[in-house]
């Protein structure tokens, strides 16, 4: 291969590989900051690059794009290090301004040199045009090298190869200072150029400066396509081949880029598995680890059991150790799972520093995680409307049966003496309570919410009522949680004390007491049907109040307050 073709082919990758990056960046990742800039930039340096190749007239219209490229390469780094964002007016009025003096005035004029390579020589306006260039550059690159120098961690490394890429950009621009002292020399670090393409794609998807999905995956394996198809058309172009002439001509050389390429994507699945494995450094998700998590999730009945083996799974599969909680702080990387009241939801926390292939195996688990987590809520939830049937055709039988001969017993002790008659009385009276209860828990309720007056809600209780709080809910369905929370306090003896509170998308209400608090053999069942702390309670009192706060779409359980022993803790959401 002549060096004249090797010119040519470096200059046609880097045009085909700087579009087709561009191109990427504008279709998927638009959203992400500096993207536009960006690609703006990377297009310039295709055209640049191409410029050369061009007759006259077009060429030198591609040089003096220059000062714009360097103005675009300004922004996108302002907008990465989050400094100099006040200079960007000056910084785009100078490139603009300069590369429209050089479309107007012309920015100079292609040479040829001994060994018959093309070359630019900025003259007179242009040189105007190459020193805002430069001057561009070089402010861009300081403001990256002043930012590398304060950043740690993956922030660090996001900007180093950023730098990196932008050196070699630069690189290709001063080499063409010889030709302004009259030097007949091609630019030959241009010949570097179709790295800098691919070190922008490594860049971007590596370190996630823009969202990596399987379309950056994509454009991560035809950047190592286009390597390869430069690599292999140098080959073919050197290669002393019969139907390969020593020297090409123009269509003959893009004839071999373009059979170059082809043979590049007939090898494009290994590429696009080494391009995955080059953005996705770390562990690795197989298809037959992905069953067997789906099959270990598959078999469990409880979120504590869920979350149990997520975190086994989990400290396989990557260093550090993540945790896998329901609690929103506590030790770092961990999956922090909500339960937002349809569906269950996990957020990654302290993963900013992780490689990329740790932050994806760990979003494709929480994907796994909250569908398991869902499911196991979808089956408890079938369970309890068929355990809810069941409970209320007992209840209609009890109620059939039992009433009757209880009202029998009334009427017979009328002539039983005083204390005993009390006593039958006060027995059949609870007798009836646990009948109405149980109906009422077993039939199906419609809520009607409305404004709650928090301050005449809770009778002679001692409360704290924060000054912002304000609770919509079904106020008869209410009124008698509260009736059952406060009754089940009282029972306990001790201070009884309510606390209202506002979070961020909730009510909050605390019914507290010091008693002698809840044995720890009940803890996790005592919201369920016939569980109680108190022996004289029917059992359902809590489970009712659990009922009614699901008809709400909030949620109760045991709370912790100091002072207390026992707080119960309310969320209705806004």
């Amino acid at each position: 291969m002549t060096s004249s073709q090797l010119f040519a082919l470096s200059l046609s990758t880097t045009f085909v590989s700087s579009i087709a990056l561009s191109a990427f960046l504008l279709a998927r990742a638009r959203t992400a900051p500096g993207a536009k800039q960006l690609a703006a930039f990377v297009g310039i340096v295709g055209l640049f690059a191409l410029g050369l190749l061009l007759p006259e007239r077009l060429g030198a219209a591609s040089m003096a794009l220059a000062p714009l490229g360097s103005a675009m390469a300004v922004d996108f780094a302002i907008r990465l290090t989050g400094r100099g964002a006040r200079s960007l007016p000056i910084v785009h009025a100078l490139g603009a301004g300069a590369t429209l003096l050089l479309l107007l005035f012309g920015p100079g004029a292609f040479f040829e040199t001994a060994d018959g390579l093309r070359g630019f020589r900025y003259e007179g306006v242009g040189l105007i045009g190459v020193a805002v260039a430069i001057g561009l550059a070089a402010y861009g690159n300081g403001l990256m090298a002043f930012a590398l120098r304060r950043a740690e961690g993956k922030r660090q490394r996001e900007i180093a190869i950023v730098l990196l890429s932008s050196l070699v950009g630069l690189s290709t621009v001063v080499s063409f200072a010889p030709a302004l002292v009259g030097m007949a020399v091609a630019p030959w670090s241009i010949l570097a150029l179709p790295i800098y393409p691919a070190l922008l794609v490594y860049g971007i998807l590596r370190y996630e400066l823009m969202a990596a999905n399987v379309w950056a995956r994509r454009a991560a394996a035809y950047a190592l396509i286009l390597l390869l198809a430069a690599a292999v058309a140098g080959l073919l172009a050197a290669a002393p081949l019969s139907f390969i002439a020593p020297s090409m001509d123009f269509i003959s050389l893009w004839l071999v880029v373009a059979a170059a390429m082809a043979l590049a994507f007939a090898f494009g699945e290994p590429i696009r598995r080494a391009a995955d494995r080059l953005v996705y450094a770390g562990p690795e998700i197989s298809a037959e680890t992905m069953a067997q998590w789906r099959s270990d999730l598959a078999g469990v009945d409880t979120t504590t059991e869920a979350l149990e083996i997520a975190r086994a799974h989990l400290r396989m599969a990557m260093r550090p150790l993540v945790d896998v909680t329901l609690s929103s702080d506590g030790p770092e990387p961990a999956l922090r799972c909500v339960d937002t009241g349809d569906k269950w939801m996990a957020k990654l926390t302290g993963f900013e520093d992780s490689p990329p292939g740790a932050r994806r195996l760990a979003i494709v688990y929480a994907d796994l995680l909250t569908q398991s987590l869902d499911d196991i809520d979808r089956r408890r939830s079938r369970a309890e409307s068929e355990r809810l049937a069941e409970l209320g055709m007992l209840a209609s039988t009890i109620a059939h049966d039992l009433r009757n001969p209880l009202n029998i017993v009334n009427m017979a002790a009328a002539a039983a003496p005083p204390e005993t008659r009390a006593e039958i009385i006060e027995q059949t009276r609870r007798m009836n309570r646990l009948v109405g209860e149980l109906l009422d828990y077993a039939k199906p309720w419609k809520i009607e919410p409305a404004d709650i007056d928090l301050a005449a809600a809770f009778g002679d209780v001692e409360t704290d009522i924060a000054s912002d709080a304000h609770l919509r809910a079904d106020p008869f369905r209410f009124a008698q949680a509260m009736d059952n929370l406060i009754a089940n306090a009282r029972a306990a003896g001790g201070r009884i004390a309510i606390f209202v509170e506002t979070a961020r998308d909730a009510t909050v209400l605390h019914v507290c007491d010091d008693g002698p608090g809840v044995p720890e053999e009940i803890k996790d069942r005592l919201f369920q049907p016939f569980v109680s702390r108190n022996s004289e309670g029917t059992g359902l009192g809590l489970a009712i109040v659990a009922k009614i706060m699901a008809a709400h779409g909030g949620s109760v359980a045991l709370g912790a307050r100091e002072g207390f022993s026992t707080c119960v803790t309310l969320r209705f959401p806004r």
